[in-house]
């Protein structure tokens, strides 16, 4: 008898699916639906527009009610619909948001309102609370709920040719299993903001380890701006060479099986990884796959700002050369997708940009390296509304994915305290501002010198170097002689033309920082060419 029941009601819920299948695909009937940035747990941009959007009937009439605001529209043809609630307040308290469209209605619970930063990038971005320091002591605060106002969403990765609209991802208050998956970087940026402003944070993963800016440009800026054309060229061939490739790929993925299967029968382990898939015309990190997949489906939810954690994909050639002009490219193609466009209206999200600059690292090209945090540095200087957080002496020798991400996340924080949220701090380390050659020594000035320069081990600043005419560096001396201005010299150059600092891969044991404890940024004086071979 009771298998008999189970049968009738397993009959029931497939002939009501049948009949929600055909209502829906006549076009009947539509569930009431927000996109999934709107889930229980989300936090909301205070002090700006904040756009809210979904799936309905077509024409058929939405409200959105929240924090007092009841704001309407009609739902167009193939049933989107958005509205825009006008600037919030800052709210730590969880409140609902209610949508209501004819005679369904949709609650979503435990709603904030403060501050959302988006974290993309590659690896470094990607790499986990668990990999980090202090993973197990985050994990117990975590456990006691001592983050509840930081908020996680992570985008699962994916790469696709065409701006996609949705993404499959829902927010999480962060708990001990949560914080564990999340960024890294991205976390302790997000627990610093929520530390220091006493304010609610949303944070936002997307990032895949292993990728190239090319995979974060959107269409028009890979198809039409003249900085992708080296991208161009190296996809192109390596769509061309892709069936040889491919072919090459299977071989080698045969060979690793086998050695897997005998390692496996033997109780070893293999050596190395296995082989890589060859770029190709569906790879994940195609050109412009990850933004369409990743970043085009949050447009155009509203965030203060987003950080970014990449570049070891492009310290090679031909990509290092020209690093700053394509992340500007690719920026500004993100600010201009990133608008609010109603009747009548036209929200746009002109937000920050903060990266991170590449910490030391021995394995990193001994010539790509630098040039990349050079380019780094001038992304910050020449760009709009964008930063830097240096991390020179932070990393590991031995391993591109340093565990102390500690510091790069409390300096993203500061340097966004300081520009974003203006308070009056020092937000940055030692930045180069100018030279003067006087007799055998040059005198160099730094901006960003706070409350003065020091050596934070009380020993000779290292990683210092000067040249003549001749261009052959060679190691210096450098000596403080104000708060704000070193003295490099050097016995073996009598007339030096230029000071170079940390300009290397893995400049190790790093000293040369400002009274607040921030490393100054490696940098040279000349403008000779940076060549970057293979």
């Amino acid at each position: 008898m009771r298998i008999r029941n189970c049968f009738l009601y397993i009959r029931k819920v497939a002939v009501l699916f049948l009949v929600f299948g055909l209502l829906s695909a006549s076009g009947l009937r539509a569930e009431l639906k927000l996109h999934s940035l709107f889930t229980d747990h989300v936090v909301l941009q205070q002090g700006m527009a904040v756009p809210v959007w979904g799936q309905a009937n077509p024409e058929e009439n939405v409200e959105v009610d929240f924090a007092g605001q009841k704001v309407k529209t009609k739902a167009a043809a193939d049933g989107r619909w958005m509205v825009l609630l006008q600037a919030l307040p800052m709210n730590a308290e969880p409140a609902e948001l209610k949508v209501t469209a004819g005679k369904e209605s949709v609650v979503i619970k435990d709603v904030l309102v403060g501050e959302v930063w988006l974290c993309s990038g590659q690896s470094n971005m990607g790499m986990s609370v668990s990999r980090s320091f202090e993973a197990e002591k985050t994990e117990e605060a975590a456990g006691k709920g001592t983050y509840g106002m930081v908020r996680l969403f992570r985008v699962p990765v994916r790469g696709e040719n065409e701006r996609q609209s949705e993404v499959d991802a829902l927010w999480a208050v962060c708990d001990a299993e949560s914080v564990m998956s999340f960024s890294a970087a991205g976390f302790y940026f997000g627990r610093a903001l929520n530390r220091d402003m006493k304010v609610p944070v949303g944070l936002i993963q997307s990032a895949m380890g292993g990728t190239n800016v090319y995979s974060w440009l959107n269409n028009e800026t890979y198809r039409e701006n003249p900085v992708a054309k080296e991208s161009r060229e190296y996809f192109d061939l390596a769509v061309k060479n892709y069936p040889k490739a491919k072919g090459l790929h299977e071989k080698s993925m045969a060979e690793w099986r086998e050695k897997l299967k005998t390692a496996n029968q033997a109780g070893t382990k293999v050596a190395g990884k296995a082989p890589r898939e060859p770029m190709g015309p569906t790879h994940v990190k195609r050109p412009t796959g990850l933004y369409n997949a990743m970043v085009a489906p949050l447009q155009p939810y509203a965030i203060k700002g987003a950080i970014w954690y990449q570049g070891e994909a492009n310290s090679r050639p031909p990509f290092a050369s020209n690093y700053e002009e394509l992340m500007l490219a690719m920026v500004e193609g993100w600010r201009q997708d990133w608008v609010t466009q109603l009747p009548g209206k036209e929200v746009k999200k002109d937000f920050p940009f903060y990266l991170v600059q590449l910490p030391n690292f021995a394995g990193g090209h001994a010539q790509g390296w630098p040039v990349i945090r050079e380019q780094m540095l001038k992304f910050w200087q020449e760009g709009k509304n964008t930063g830097m957080a240096v991390a020179i002496d932070v990393g590991e020798a031995k391993d591109i994915h340093p565990r102390n991400k500690i510091p790069v996340g409390e300096r993203l924080a500061r340097f966004a305290r300081g520009n974003v949220y203006g308070e009056d701090l020092v937000y940055s380390g030692p930045i180069y501002e100018s030279m003067v050659v006087e007799d055998s020594s040059i005198v160099v000035k730094f901006a960003h010198a706070g409350g003065g320069l020091k050596s934070a081990d009380g020993q000779a600043l290292r990683h210092f170097s000067v040249a003549g005419a001749d261009g052959k560096f060679v190691e210096a001396e450098a000596k403080i002689t104000a708060k704000d201005t070193l003295v490099i010299t050097s016995e073996k150059v009598k007339e030096p033309r230029a000071v170079r600092y940390a300009w290397a891969s893995n400049p190790e044991k790093i000293n040369f920082y400002n009274a607040e404890e921030l490393p100054a940024s490696p940098f040279r004086t000349d403008n000779w060419d940076a060549m970057v071979d293979e």
